[in-house]
């Protein structure tokens, strides 16, 4: 009887870490998408730093030149023109800034990280992500989610924890 125990707490266990809900990932990897035919993409890195956040820019197809960067509120799709957070121009693709707020804080609300074209051209956006929530990442990856792989694996460690506790109920039984 205590093996059916051991068996039923086990997966009962493995059950609860496969299906456990995303906190806040140390790190997230936002993609940037062309925008206006610009042919300028790449990736934003966001990686906490205690209440601060280090944002690295990668984008490819970028001119040499300076380009704006920023932290939006909204969506790419319905961006607040207003920046919230001004990034470190982009100079020959890249960027690195640390912004004033925490990776947590950006994932709990609603940001997009937006490039536009030149200093002078600030209202022409060439690349554009939206940072995901907290719920729309993968625990330990940084990378959005893909579907129920955890909840799958969630179930199946639940079947396998009841087959073997049902295994040994039958087999201590028939003993």
């Amino acid at each position: 009887m205590k093996r059916i125990w051991v068996a039923l707490a086990l997966g009962a266990l493995l059950a609860l870490f496969a299906v456990a809900p995303a906190s806040a990932a140390d790190e997230v990897t936002v993609t940037l998408s062309a925008q206006n035919d610009s042919g300028e993409m790449g990736t934003a890195t966001l990686t906490a730093m205690g209440d601060q956040t280090r944002v690295v820019l990668n984008l490819t197809g970028a001119p040499a030149g300076p380009q704006p960067a920023h932290i939006h509120e909204g969506t790419c799709a319905n961006l607040n023109p207003q920046p919230r957070y001004p990034l470190t121009n982009v100079e020959n693709g890249q960027s690195e800034t640390m912004v004033p707020v925490s990776l947590t804080a950006l994932m709990n609300g609603n940001f997009a990280i937006n490039v536009h074209k030149s200093p002078q051209e600030a209202a022409v956006y060439v690349s554009c992500g939206n940072i995901p929530a907290v719920a729309q990442v993968a625990p330990g990856t940084g990378h959005p989610r893909t579907g129920a792989a955890g909840w799958l694996a969630g179930g199946a460690a639940v079947i396998g924890a009841l087959a073997i506790g049902g295994g040994a109920l039958l087999r201590r039984r028939a003993a």
